[in-house]
C-alpha cells in the first residue's frame, strides 16, 4: 500500500488534501528525500508548488529519483503544466481543488495513468499534434466511420463536450466511442492515444 507524503504551506489546502483518501499520510517539512528511508515505489508525493527556484530544484530532484509527484499550483496554466509533465510529473492541479477532485486525481495516478486536467491535457495534444505530421492513417482501417470522426476531433484537442456538440450526439456516446478507441488501438490515455497516431505504422498493435 502506497502512503502519501505532503509538502503543503497553505493551510486550508493541507486542510483539504488530509480529507483524500484512506491511505497513510505524512507531512513533509523539506523534499530532501532519502530514497533508502523512504523507496520511490512506496510513497506518492503531493507537493505545492511555490516561487523558490530552489523549490523547483528539489521537485526535480525528487522526480530523477523516481518519485510519482502529484503537483499542485496555486495558479495552474497549460503552459506551466505542460512543462513539469515533460519533467515527469504524474499529475497537476489547483492547489485548493476540491477533495473530490483530488481523489480523482490520486485515483487515476495509483491507476498508472496520468491527471493534469481537461485545459492542460488539450493544450498537450494541440502541441503533439501540430508538432508533428502523421507517419500514415492505416488506424483508420481499425475503426468505425464515427469513431474515425471522433478521433479526428481528438487530435484537433476537442473536449468530449466539444465533440459532442460538433457531432450532435450526446456526450455520453463520445465517452463511448472514446473507449472504444483506447480499446482498439491498444493505448491507456487520450494523450498516448494521440501519440500512437502521430507515430503510427502498420504494426503499431
Amino acid at each position: 500500500m502506497k502512503q502519501l507524503l505532503l509538502y503543503v504551506q497553505d493551510p486550508h489546502a493541507l486542510k483539504n488534501w488530509s480529507k483524500v483518501s484512506s491511505l497513510p499520510k505524512q507531512i513533509l517539512y523539506t523534499l530532501e528525500m532519502d530514497t533508502q528511508a523512504r523507496p520511490v515505489t512506496d510513497y506518492l508525493l503531493m507537493i505545492q508548488l511555490t516561487d523558490s527556484p530552489a523549490n523547483d530544484v528539489e521537485i526535480e530532484n525528487a522526480l530523477l529519483q523516481g518519485y510519482t509527484v502529484l503537483l499542485f499550483s496555486n495558479q495552474p496554466t497549460a503552459e506551466e503544466g505542460m512543462a513539469w509533465f515533460k519533467k515527469g510529473i504524474k499529475g497537476y492541479l489547483n492547489t485548493f481543488a476540491l477533495p473530490s477532485r483530488i481523489e480523482q486525481a490520486l485515483n487515476t495516478i495509483l491507476a498508472g495513468n496520468i491527471w493534469l486536467g481537461q485545459n492542460v491535457m488539450q493544450s498537450i495534444i494541440q502541441s503533439v499534434s501540430s508538432s508533428q505530421p502523421q507517419q500514415n492513417d492505416s488506424w483508420k482501417e481499425l475503426l468505425s466511420a464515427r469513431e474515425i470522426e471522433t478521433m479526428e476531433w481528438i487530435l484537433q484537442g476537442k473536449s468530449n463536450h466539444e465533440i459532442a456538440e460538433q457531432m450532435i450526439i450526446s456526450e455520453r456516446t463520445v465517452k463511448a466511442h472514446v473507449h472504444s478507441l483506447l480499446e482498439k488501438l491498444n493505448a491507456k490515455d487520450r494523450l498516448n492515444l494521440v501519440i500512437k497516431i502521430q507515430n503510427w505504422h502498420k504494426n503499431a498493435l
